[in-house]
């Protein structure tokens, strides 16, 4: 399996596993949008959840986007990051270089001074 396909399966498993964490409250669940042709990759959140500042029976719609991750030049661009530990150091833990990783959600001036790769 070259790295590029490597990279794909390692991102799918690990938005997968974001999708088995139950929400803590309301009806919420998590889907995830898998598109390999043009290699992006999301976890979206999509449900109702309880609306306290209204009324203890009343739900408002909850939908957005988790996780973005995309594949651009070789290289994982994590667009969006909504989780506690971070895509990113997921994916270094199973061994993705820093300097194949590129923080999308900072900008450009931010990422120089990380350790992982500006563009």
């Amino acid at each position: 399996m070259d790295t590029l396909e490597q990279y794909r399966q390692l991102i799918r498993n690990i938005l997968i596993e974001h999708t088995k964490t139950p929400f803590s409250t309301g009806d919420i669940q998590f889907e995830t949008v898998f598109d390999s042709e043009q290699d992006r990759y999301l976890v979206m959140i999509l449900g109702r959840e309880p609306a306290y500042d209204f009324s203890p029976t009343v739900t408002r719609r909850v939908h957005g986007c988790l996780i973005h991750v995309d594949i651009i030049d070789g290289k994982i661009w994590i667009q969006r990051d909504g989780t506690e530990d971070g895509v990113a150091a997921e994916l270094v833990n199973a061994g993705v270089p820093k300097n194949q990783i590129v923080l999308g959600f900072r900008s450009e001036e931010l990422r120089q001074d990380s350790e992982f790769a500006i563009a």
